[in-house]
C-alpha cells in the first residue's frame, strides 16, 4: 500500500477535502488480519495501474480497529471486511467495488466508475434508470452495475428491494452483452436456480469466463449444485479450473484458489485421492515461491483450505504451525488450529487454540471479537469450567470498556449480541454477571 496516499485523521475531514478538492473519494474498510484485505493490498494497490488511478482520487483507509471505526462503519454501513467504496464529491456513493476481481479487471471497474461519475451518475441513478426504464444506460454504467458489490451492499443500493429480482431484471435488461452475463450469473445464485445451458455457454467461451473468475472461484460450486447436468458442468469449470491454475499472468493466491476449485469439482463426482498429491505439490511450491506478506498471509489461508478439503488435514496443521512465527497477524491462524482441533474432537485443544488467539490478537474490535469467540467455546465445550469461564468474563470485561462506544457498534455489537443468550443460560458468576449486564 506504500504508493498510495492514504490519507489520515477522520473521515469527515476527508470528505471535506475531496469537496474542496473536487476528487472522488476511495473508501477501504478493512482490518490487519483480514486475508481478503491483504489480497486487496497484493493484488489491488500493489498494481501501478491502480496506484496511477489512486492519484486522481482521495483515499482513505478505515481500519476496523481504529478509534471510533466501528461506529462509524454502522453510519456509513460498512460491516464485512473489505468494502470498498467510491464516493461523489457531495458524500453519496457512486459505488461499491468488489474486491475479488483480479487487479487488471479491478482497474477496469475503477475506471468504468470513475467515468460513470464524470458523466454525473451513479450506481443509484443506473439501478434507477433501469427499474423505471426512464432510459438507456451507457455501456459503463452497465459495467457499474454488473461489478457492484452485492455481497457489501447493506441495503445501500437495494434498499427494500429484494436482491434475486433485482438483479434478474437487471441481467434481462442489460444491453451490454458482457454486463449481461455478469448479472445473469449474479441473478441465479441469487435465485438458488442455475440454467445449466447458459453456465456451459459461459464457461466455453474462454475470455468470457476469465472476466467472471471471481464468481466461478468463489461460488462454481454452487453454481453445479443448484443445475442439471452436473457431471457435464462440473467438467468443463475443472477445464477452465485447470487453465487459471497454470496461468502465470495470475497471483499465486488466484492460482491456488483455482486448484483448488478443481479438486472440489472432481469431489462432486469421485473420491479425491487422485488430486492429493497435485494438492501438496502446488501448496508447497506457492508457499516457497512468496515472500510478500500481505499475498502470503491470503495464500496460506487458501493453502489450507485446500489441504482440508482434499482430505490433507496433518499437513494444514503443519502449514499453519509453520507460518505462525513469520506471519503479521498470526492471531488469525490461530483460529484455524483450533478449527482443526475441533475436527479432531480435540476439546482442549480447541480451547487453548481460541486462548492464544484471544491473548495475542491486537486492536480494540479484534481484541473483543477474539474474545467473545473464546469464551462462547468455553462456555459450549467445558461449561462446567467455572473458574476459566470467569477469567475469560473478567478479560473480556476488560477489552468491552477498552472499546467504549465502539463496543456496541457494527461488527462487535453483532459478537455481544451473540454472546448474550450464552451468557444467559449459564449460573452467573461475579464477573460473568458483569458482563452480562454490560451488554
Amino acid at each position: 500500500m506504500a504508493a498510495i496516499e492514504w490519507l489520515t485523521g477522520g473521515l469527515d475531514a476527508a470528505f471535506a477535502l475531496a469537496k474542496a478538492q473536487q476528487r472522488p473519494l476511495f473508501l477501504y474498510w478493512g482490518a490487519v488480519w483480514c486475508p481478503p484485505c491483504n489480497r486487496v493490498k497484493s493484488e489491488i494497490f500493489a498494481r501501478t495501474e491502480f496506484a496511477g488511478r489512486a492519484a486522481g482520487v482521495l483515499c482513505y483507509h478505515l481500519d476496523g480497529d481504529s478509534a471510533g471505526a466501528q461506529a462509524l462503519a454502522a453510519q456509513y454501513r460498512l460491516r464485512s471486511y473489505p468494502t470498498l467504496v467510491l464516493y461523489a464529491l457531495d458524500g453519496s456513493e457512486i459505488t461499491r467495488l468488489p474486491c475479488e476481481l483480479d487487479g487488471e479487471l479491478f482497474v477496469a471497474a475503477f475506471d468504468a466508475a470513475l467515468a460513470v461519475h464524470a458523466a454525473g451518475s451513479s450506481a443509484a441513478a443506473a439501478l434507477d434508470a433501469v427499474l423505471s426504464a426512464s432510459r438507456p444506460l451507457g455501456a459503463d454504467e452497465w459495467s457499474l452495475l454488473s461489478h457492484y458489490s452485492w455481497d457489501t451492499d447493506e441495503g445501500k443500493l437495494l434498499g427494500t428491494r429484494a436482491l434475486a429480482p433485482t438483479l434478474a431484471a437487471l441481467a434481462a435488461a442489460a444491453s451490454n452483452p458482457d454486463a449481461a452475463v455478469r448479472l445473469q450469473l449474479h441473478a441465479q445464485l441469487a435465485a438458488g436456480k442455475v440454467d445449466a445451458a447458459f453456465l456451459l455457454g459461459v464457461l466455453a467461451d474462454a475470455r468470457l469466463a476469465r472476466s467472471n473468475m471471481d464468481i466461478f472461484n468463489n461460488s462454481g460450486l454452487n453454481l453445479i449444485k443448484l443445475a442439471s447436468r452436473r457431471e457435464e458442468l462440473a467438467a468443463a469449470l475443472g477445464s477452465v479450473a485447470a487453465q487459471w491454475a497454470d496461468d502465470f499472468w495470475l497471483s499465486a493466491p488466484d492460482r491456488l484458489m483455482a486448484v483448488r476449485l478443481q479438486m472440489r469439482l472432481t469431489r462432486l463426482l469421485a473420491p479425491t485421492q487422485g488430486l492429493q498429491d497435485l494438492i501438496s505439490e502446488r501448496v508447497n511450491e506457492a508457499l516457497a515461491e512468496s515472500t510478500d506478506p500481505y499475498e502470503r498471509h491470503t495464500l496460506v489461508n487458501t493453502a489450507v483450505s485446500a489441504l482440508n478439503d482434499a482430505g490433507l488435514p496433518a499437513q494444514a496443521e503443519q502449514v499453519l504451525l509453520a507460518e505462525l512465527p513469520r506471519s503479521h497477524s498470526p492471531y488469525y491462524f490461530m483460529l484455524s488450529l483450533a478449527a482443526s482441533a475441533r475436527r479432531r474432537n480435540d476439546v482442549a485443544g480447541v480451547l487453548d487454540w481460541y486462548g492464544k488467539a484471544w491473548q495475542a490478537s491486537a486492536g480494540a474490535a479484534t481484541r473483543l471479537q477474539w474474545g467473545v469467540t473464546y469464551l462462547n467455546s468455553l462456555i459450549d465445550l467445558a461449561p462446567q469450567d467455572s473458574v476459566r469461564i470467569e477469567q475469560a468474563a473478567q478479560g473480556l470485561l476488560a477489552d468491552v470498556r477498552a472499546a467504549g462506544a465502539d463496543a456496541h457498534q457494527q461488527r462487535n455489537l453483532s459478537q455481544l449480541q451473540k454472546l448474550a443468550p450464552k451468557l444467559a443460560g449459564i449460573p452467573a458468576g461475579p464477573h460473568t454477571a458483569t458482563l452480562a449486564a454490560a451488554l
